[in-house]
């Protein structure tokens, strides 16, 4: 009986360190990158180091919605845009790092 508790306790916690391994990629905060045609992500996986780069992958990004690209403010560690809806309303606020290319909202 008890060799048979231990087993469990056992697999249990080596079900419980595995886990995370297998869905790592999956568990990001932020959302994922850009695997390329069809498959957008949440951003480049590669620097972008001008406000024109930054207007280019949120192009991208928001290809498929009803929004424009308003504002882009540089900032030291990344740009920050404007994100509108067809009547120029303020609908979100998101920055892309200057160094992954990552694009995350912040409003």
């Amino acid at each position: 009986m008890r060799s048979g508790l231990l087993m469990i306790i056992v697999a249990a916690a080596f079900c419980m360190l595995v886990s995370p391994l297998v869905h790592a990629e999956d568990a990001s905060p932020y959302g994922g990158y850009k695997k390329g045609g069809a498959d957008k992500g949440y951003g480049e996986k590669r620097p972008v180091a001008t406000a024109e780069e930054a207007r280019k992958v949120l192009t991208e990004y928001f290809a498929k919605k009803d929004v424009r690209i308003g504002e882009i403010r540089e900032k030291e560690l990344f740009f920050e845009a404007d994100i509108r809806d067809k009547n120029n309303n303020l609908i979100d606020k998101v920055i892309v790092d200057k160094r992954t290319g990552r694009i995350r909202s912040i409003y």
